[in-house]
């Protein structure tokens, strides 16, 4: 089983990262953590710093679960993500969602409702503060 975790520095990235490696060791498989970012990664918000993307990476072998990073560098980050899911034959891709106007939407578009819409591949979409129940989640 392939998890592919779409990361960025957003508030969602720490609950989206927990699922993600949840999901991966339930089914014994293996966690791609994809940091999605266009040409100019300085002066792109969706960048992850390299040294959190490699702390992301050792957590989740802390847990048993076997990790690596991939960074896409593409203008088109959806694009990327849903590429890589075809490649890796992904059998679920993980995203962090915040919660957005319906102007934010309408003006910037939405890479979540994207890749909600056009993966191949089961999406778990996860909110800021979701966890399992019982561990400071949703009851």
């Amino acid at each position: 089983m392939t998890v592919v975790l779409a990361h960025a520095p957003v508030e969602s990235a720490e609950a989206a990262f927990a699922q993600a490696v949840r999901q991966a060791g339930l089914q014994g498989g293996e966690l791609v953590i994809a940091n999605a970012v266009s040409h100019d990664a300085a002066a792109d918000t969706r960048a992850a710093d390299a040294s959190r993307v490699r702390e992301l990476v050792g957590r989740a072998e802390g847990e048993g679960v076997r990790a690596r990073a991939v960074r896409l560098t593409d203008a088109d980050a959806a694009a990327a993500l849903l590429e890589l899911t075809e490649e890796l034959d992904a059998d679920l891709l993980v995203i962090g969602v915040r919660h957005r106007s319906a102007i934010g939407k309408l003006l910037m578009g939405s890479t979540a409702q994207r890749l909600l819409l056009e993966a191949s591949c089961p999406v778990l979409a996860v909110k800021s503060g979701a966890g399992p129940r019982g561990a400071g989640g949703p009851a």
